[in-house]
């Protein structure tokens, strides 16, 4: 009996906890299709936003397995659709968002469970509510009779002031608004405004009804029936001062449930929508010349991108090496003469003396060359082969070749001004080239100049800008070239490369620049007319790092690369969005095969999850074809070169499938 007990039990257990289990999975599964029906409970959101990244919150759904983000979009003066448009599906209950300028967005998420026969099963979409960003008021209508200025404390660091009575801020189309919104400065010395939609004039507003100076956010109500421009006219000749104009829309329902959740297919495509150009540290050249252009100075400038930093004097004016021509195998330089007699010296140097010499001459003072010098290695040495303007060849072979022409310090009194012209079409007035071996069979080109010769060459900031820029660009230059080019490197026998790796560096192309060198000139009077200034901090040189433009933030250094440098924080940079930059805006296209080299599978969809200060990519999620979702976080820089892209300020990233 015992061992009957004993033997029979397990197979007892085992029977008893299969028909157990099956018998609790069947009622889960109806479970679940019952728990999945009520829409996620959302938490609000605001609708007038400054910043354009919002995060959305809501409860988790009993039985869901993922969560479908919905959105309606529109331009800020035009009616949201009718229709959801699927954005994204997530795993968790959180996530975020982008509203760029000007545009309205309002977003709604769902629940999804598990498949029921050949469908899955969904819940209603769940409203967050409409998020706006007005546009810059620089670009509303009506301005004339306005002045953009700046104003730290208001709606994104910049206003539109008046003093003129009867001038109008408008923004079109406010059908379907429930309100009007403006941000305003406040204080005793401030006017009134009238606040219209349409003729229909809805409130008279004095914004000097405070003692002191604040920045305030006024809200006007709107009947339903009120259709109409809205407008903010003011009706004194006192100042006004308005950073925002907006208005509330209301909330639209979806005519028609949007489509259930499809399998996840890869994308054949993704574009990626942005702003800016560069790394995003220090000063930003387009943000330099729209805060010249709207009445900074160049210290103001300097001091805005660079936090904390000081404009010195300083009498340095070293002697630098500056490579122009990496690894090659062999050089060609000609002389032209910028005046009648000019002249060329080729000298093959040991151990720092001209031993053996050849010399071209130019009698004329046109446009054409003259003499031809092609430089290679000859049994480990650096050879010349020179034929002068009469067609005679000379060879000279040295440790180094050295080149000097007429008009430079190096060799005065033997002839008319002139350039040295080089095979690959860049000319240099000043200096002299030496010309050093590298390796076994290669040879580096060295101009070797003073400091403030170097900088007339410097072509990093288009010469038709405005007087500050052009000397804020001359000034972050110099503090460059004295703070990075103070040692000697092995690899090109140089102090500074002439190339983006330093600073772009073209020589007399930039000095000469325009019709008589009109342009050039503009370079030439930036630097010389700040001469021996450089960036400090605490007494020191400045890292002085300069990029193209930002997407409306500079960034933090340690962000973009490693090292926390205090003067290289992220700063408020509106001025590089200005219409006058082509990268205000832009878009890429990367192919599948592209980011799938990036994440290494096939990708269906891409969103940017997390940012630095200053908006740039920090996280980039990858849903994957059975939906998983993939995350990889990076320094912006690297960020930028992972996809190839000209800045790490994405505002949206969409799917073509």
């Amino acid at each position: 009996m015992t061992e009957a007990r004993r033997t029979s039990t397990p197979l007892t257990i085992l029977v008893g906890l299969l028909a157990a289990l099956l018998v609790v999975l069947e009622p889960a599964a109806a479970a679940q299709a019952q728990t999945l029906g009520g829409a996620p409970r959302t938490h609000r959101v605001r609708h007038f936003q400054n910043g354009g990244f919002q995060h959305l919150r809501w409860s988790a759904v009993d039985g869901a397995t993922s969560y479908q983000i919905f959105v309606k979009s529109a331009a800020y003066d035009q009616p949201l659709p009718e229709q959801w448009t699927l954005l994204k599906s997530v795993h968790g209950t959180r996530t975020t968002i982008y509203v760029r300028r000007g545009q309205t967005r309002q977003f709604g998420v769902r629940a999804v469970g598990s498949p029921a026969g050949s469908a899955y099963e969904v819940t209603g979409v769940s409203s967050f509510g409409t998020i706006s960003r007005p546009p810059r008021v620089r670009g509303l209508r009506g301005v004339r009779r306005w002045q953009v200025v700046r104003n730290d404390r208001l709606y994104r660091g910049l206003a539109m002031q008046t003093r003129t009575p009867g001038a109008s801020l408008r923004l079109r189309r406010a059908k379907g608004t429930s309100a009007v919104r403006f941000v305003a400065e406040t204080g005793r010395q401030m006017g009134t405004v009238d606040v219209y939609v349409g003729r229909a004039l809805l409130r008279s507003i004095d914004l000097g009804h405070r003692r002191h100076r604040y920045r305030t956010q006024f809200r006007v109500p709107v009947r339903p029936s009120r259709n109409g421009t809205v407008r903010v006219t003011t009706t004194s000749n006192r100042l006004v001062r308005i950073s925002a104009l907006g208005q509330t829309r209301r909330s639209t329902r979806a005519t028609s449930e949007p489509a259930a959740p499809a399998a996840y297919p890869a994308a054949t495509s993704f574009t990626f929508t942005g702003s800016g150009w560069g790394h995003g540290v220090g000063l930003s050249q387009y943000g330099a010349q729209a805060m010249a252009a709207s009445g900074a100075g160049t210290t103001e400038i300097l001091q805005h991108y660079y936090t904390g930093t000081q404009v010195a004097s300083r009498g340095w004016n070293p002697l630098l090496d500056v490579n122009v021509g990496y690894h090659r195998a062999s050089t060609t330089a000609r002389l032209l003469g910028l005046g009648s007699g000019a002249s060329l010296e080729v000298c093959a140097m040991s151990r720092g003396s001209c031993v053996r010499r050849a010399v071209v001459q130019d009698p004329t003072a046109d446009q054409s060359t003259a003499g031809r010098v092609t430089l290679f290695r000859h049994n480990g040495r650096v050879r010349a082969r020179v034929r002068d303007e009469n067609g005679v060849v000379n060879r000279v072979t040295g440790a180094r070749i050295r080149l000097r022409w007429s008009g430079t310090s190096y060799l005065q009194g033997s002839g008319a001004a002139s350039v040295l012209r080089l095979g690959d079409g860049h000319e240099y007035r000043h200096g002299e080239l030496l010309v050093f071996p590298y390796g076994t069979g290669r040879i580096n080109d060295v101009v070797r100049e003073h400091l403030e010769n170097y900088l007339l060459g410097v072509a990093e900031m288009p010469s038709s800008w405005e007087p500050a820029a052009l000397q804020a660009q001359a000034i972050i230059a110099r503090t460059y070239a004295l703070k990075d080019g103070g040692a000697l490197r092995e690899g090109c026998h140089c102090n500074l490369r002439n190339s983006v790796i330093d600073q772009n560096y073209t020589g007399w192309a930039k000095e000469s620049e325009g019709s008589g060198g009109y342009y050039g000139q503009r370079w030439v009077s930036a630097v010389r007319g700040t001469a021996g200034q450089v960036v400090t901090y605490d007494g020191q040189l400045a890292s002085t790092y300069y990029f193209s433009s930002s997407g409306g933030h500079t960034l933090n250094s340690q962000d973009v690369w490693s090292a926390t440098v205090p003067y290289l924080q992220s700063v408020n940079d509106p001025w590089s969005l200005s219409s006058n930059n082509p990268n205000a805006s832009w878009t890429a296209t990367l192919s599948q095969a592209r980011v799938r080299r990036v994440f290494g599978f096939p990708v269906h969809a891409l969103r940017v999850t997390a940012s630095y200060d200053g908006g740039a990519m920090e996280s980039v999620t990858a849903i994957s074809e059975d939906g998983q979702a993939y995350t990889i976080t990076h320094k912006a820089d690297q960020m930028r070169a992972l996809f190839g892209l000209k800045s790490d300020w994405v505002d949206s990233i969409s799917e073509s499938y």
